[in-house]
């Protein structure tokens, strides 16, 4: 249950092996917390994983506002919500509370779960798209009326801009 799989997957490259990092990094704290490990490998071992979280979470919303993606304010409170669920279970963990150290791997990897293959996938589609749906333009000043000029996609391939009665 603690392992990336391909039904995690978004399929876009970058998220899936930070997500893959953030898998790895709840496993390594479960087997440190099952060996009953130190408190001061258990603080480092959250901390690992936190970080990952905090800066997953940041890089995903960055690419999400880049792509103007509408859902981006739901997505981000999804975020919040994982991270403040984390944030106070390290802190139970902190005061000595020895359940808090289970219920976060639990939260944190049926969270993971629910959260890639609803929400990030949501999100990989609308990037993926928009992707193919940027297009690259240059312009060149120049002395020809606007008819005159030829215009080409990023491809090469012909393109006719639209007229103004086409608006």
């Amino acid at each position: 249950m603690l392992t990336w799989s391909i039904s995690d997957a978004v399929f876009v490259t970058e998220i899936d092996d930070e997500h893959k990092e953030i898998f790895d990094a709840l496993a390594d704290f479960e087997k440190i917390l099952a060996g009953d490990g130190r408190p001061a490998e258990l603080r480092k071992a959250v901390e690992r994983l936190t970080t990952r979280m905090v800066d997953h979470f940041a890089h995903e919303e960055r690419l999400m506002r880049a792509a103007r993606y509408e859902s981006l304010p739901w997505h981000k409170k999804l975020h919040m919500a994982a991270r403040w669920r984390v944030e106070g279970l390290s802190t139970r963990m902190e005061q000595g509370d020895a359940e808090a150290g289970a219920e976060l791997v639990e939260y944190l990897a049926s969270w993971l779960h629910t959260h890639t293959q609803v929400a990030d996938r949501m999100m990989g589609a609308a990037l993926r798209n928009h992707r193919r749906c940027t297009w690259k333009v240059t312009f060149r000043a120049g002395t020809k009326p606007l008819e005159a000029c030829d215009w080409v996609t990023v491809d090469g391939e012909p393109l006719r801009p639209p007229t103004e009665s086409a608006s």
